[in-house]
C-alpha cells in the first residue's frame, strides 16, 4: 500500500528545495484541470442546444436596381461560329501581321525559355 504521508513530505521537500519548478509544474496542472472542465462544461450543454432557425420572407423596401455594367464596344464580336477555313475578308478583319520588333521579342523569349529548360546540360 502506498504510504502517502511519505508522498505528502516528499512533495513538501520538493516545494521547498525547488520553488520556481514547483510553481510553474502547480500553474501548469491547475491550468490543465481547469480546461478539462471547461471542455466537460461545454460538452454537456453544447449537446441539448438547438440552432434556432426563423423562416422569415425577404420583402424588400424597394425595387431592386441593378447598377450599370461596363459597356460593349461598337463592332465588338463576344462570339462567332468558327470555320475551318478563314475567309479573305475575315484573315484582314481578325489576323494582324506582327512587325520585326515582336518577331524579335518572341524569338528572344522562346531562346531564353529554351536555355532555361536546357540549363547546364551538356
Amino acid at each position: 500500500m502506498i504510504d502517502f504521508s511519505e508522498v505528502v513530505e516528499n512533495v513538501k521537500d520538493f516545494y521547498r528545495e525547488k520553488t520556481l519548478p514547483a510553481i510553474l509544474i502547480s500553474i501548469v496542472v491547475v491550468l490543465f484541470f481547469l480546461a478539462l472542465i471547461i471542455f466537460i462544461v461545454q460538452g454537456v450543454n453544447g449537446h441539448n442546444k438547438q440552432p434556432s432557425v426563423t423562416d422569415t420572407p425577404l420583402v424588400p423596401d424597394n425595387e431592386l436596381i441593378l447598377p450599370d455594367g461596363p459597356s460593349i464596344p461598337e463592332g465588338y464580336a463576344l462570339t462567332r461560329e468558327p470555320k475551318e477555313k478563314w475567309t479573305k475578308e475575315e484573315s484582314q478583319e481578325y489576323f494582324t501581321m506582327p512587325d520585326e520588333q515582336e518577331l524579335k521579342n518572341l524569338e528572344y523569349s522562346n531562346d531564353k525559355l529554351i536555355e532555361d529548360i536546357l540549363g547546364a546540360t551538356p
